[in-house]
Parts: C-alpha cells; structure tokens; sequence
C-alpha cells in the first residue's frame, strides 16, 4: 500500500503581501512545476500545501530561501465526475473509522482528483479501505 502514498509539500507562509508570489517564483525560476496548490490562512499565517513531481527538490530550494517546509503523506483518490462519488468515498473512509484532516482537488480533464490527509498511522488501512469499495487510488507517478 506504500506506492499510494503521496508526499506532499506544506510551507509556512506569513500573512503579508508578496509571499505566495516569492515561493512560486523561486519554483519557476528553478524550473519546478506545481501540480496542485492550496492555501488556507489563520489570522497570523498561512500553510501552503502543494504537489510537485519534485517534492524533495522544492523542499529543498524552499529551505535553502528562507521558507519553512516539511512533506507530508496523503492518499490521492480518483473521483469520478458524478453526483455522489465524492460522498461515496467520505463515507468508505467514515466506515473504516478514518477521520479527514483536510481534502482538497487537483485539476484534471475528466474525473477529478482529491488529495485526503487522514492520520500517518491510518494511510495503508485508508487505502486498502478505499481499494476494496472499488474507487481508484493515484500514486505519485501519475501526477
């Protein structure tokens, strides 16, 4: 079940003008494509969470400006383009007592892809749960 663990880049971001820009712009410069981005805010900062398919080098050309980044583990879920089918997949986790810390989407032409952060302890059984109800996992590859 390892290979449908995604990494994932979270970056601390300060809520000021100008930062999202900085860390796009230090990826382009160094020629790193972002598959997906999402930004959510509190009142003092902001975590970025993005998919590359140079997670360790992004992390690393972060680092190395001044940016605070880690990777993160989550599960990528093929969801087909229908009414309920994201429902259906909430409740296969729900099912197997696996809570959803954050979900969020990746831009594809047919069916969409949604990224679920469940705990690091619950990846394999989210997987194996999901495989088993029939809904189509993506691995890091397929990004």
């Amino acid at each position: 079940m390892d290979s449908y663990k995604l990494e994932q880049l979270t970056v601390f971001v300060e809520n000021r003008t100008g930062e999202l820009l900085a860390i796009t712009s230090i990826l382009e410069k160094e020629g790193i494509s972002i598959t997906s981005i999402m930004l959510a805010d509190s009142s003092e900062f902001g975590l970025l969470r993005l998919l590359t398919p140079e997670i360790s080098r992004a992390k690393e050309v972060l680092l190395g400006n001044g940016f605070m980044a880690q990777t993160t583990q989550v599960l990528g879920v093929r969801i087909e383009n229908h009414i309920g089918s994201f429902s259906r997949v909430v409740r296969i986790l729900g099912w197997a007592n696996i809570d959803i810390r954050y979900t969020y989407t990746v831009n594809e032409k047919n069916d969409g892809i949604f990224i679920f952060k469940v705990d690091d302890n619950l990846l394999e059984k989210g997987a194996k749960a999901l495989l088993d109800g029939g809904v189509s996992l993506i691995k890091h590859e397929d990004l």
